[in-house]
């Protein structure tokens, strides 16, 4: 089939982060396809075999089947509407990436698709927020925290975290990451006299932030830990405006989670 001559797809830093861990020679399901740029990108470079192109929204869909359309690329790039997984079958895809839609939906979208997901060796997401609850969700489900990256994209940053069946860190491996964070940190006495709250805000920070995110430690980790310092500061002021003992619990955990982040941030 004779292509049409047309601009090579480039993508933004967030979907090329997503395109650099799709697998050579993968069937990607692209859920949440937009305009259906990451599969464009990978067919035209000849990195996988064939997508499948999903998205809810009618727009976005009739867009996406008509840049497939106008690079003849129907025969590879399968844009579909409809709701998630609902509309792929068990074996069209072995890698799923699913971008740019909230932590809560990539999970519910994924819990609604489990025969397609026996057939998925690969997990990529971005989640726009709930990072935390999607790593635990899936280490829960016995997916293993392969890789994960913070990309920086128009003064924003995001998470793209990559999940695999056979390899990568466990979900007790990553509970782990906090007890040896807490030996790594040597905690002030006043610190460590708050020895339970401690374990559990340090967790709670490991699943947030990443456990491989935090070791790699680039520039881009400074910005993330100065911005929940600053939110943290921000409740910490309302919680002592407002003058309400019931909120005194609150206020402690605010105090140790800041001063942990500021120890991990004096670690990097």
């Amino acid at each position: 089939m004779e292509r049409a001559k047309t601009k090579t797809i480039r993508l933004e830093p967030r979907l090329q982060q997503v395109a650099d861990y799709v697998p050579p020679g993968a069937k990607l399901g692209d859920i949440g396809t937009d305009h259906a740029y990451l599969p464009l990108y990978l067919v035209e470079r000849g990195l996988i075999r064939k997508a499948v192109a999903v998205d809810v929204h009618p727009g976005p869909y009739q867009f996406a089947a008509a840049m497939v359309r106008e690079r003849g690329f129907q025969e590879l790039i399968d844009v579909r509407l409809g709701d998630g997984l609902r509309v792929v079958q068990p074996g069209e895809a072995d890698v799923l990436s699913l971008a740019g839609m909230g932590g809560s939906t990539i999970l519910a979208i994924l819990l609604a698709g489990p025969e397609v997901l026996k057939a998925v060796s690969r997990l990529i997401v971005q989640p726009q927020g709930a990072e935390g609850k999607v790593r635990e969700a899936l280490s829960r489900l016995g997916w293993k925290l392969w890789d994960e990256r913070l990309v920086e994209e128009e003064q924003r940053l995001y998470s793209v975290i990559v999940f695999q069946r056979d390899q990568g860190l466990a979900y007790e491996e990553i509970r782990q990451e906090g007890k040896q964070w807490r030996r790594r940190l040597k905690l002030p006495p006043e610190l460590e006299a708050e020895s339970v709250a401690v374990a559990q805000i340090l967790e709670g920070i490991i699943w947030r932030c990443g456990p491989l995110i935090l070791k790699r430690a680039d520039e881009k980790l400074f910005k993330v830990i100065q911005a929940r310092i600053k939110q943290l500061n921000a409740q910490a002021q309302g919680i002592a405006l407002a003058q309400d003992p019931r909120l005194i619990p609150r206020a402690k955990e605010v105090r140790l989670e800041t001063e942990l982040w500021r120890a991990i941030n004096n670690k990097q």
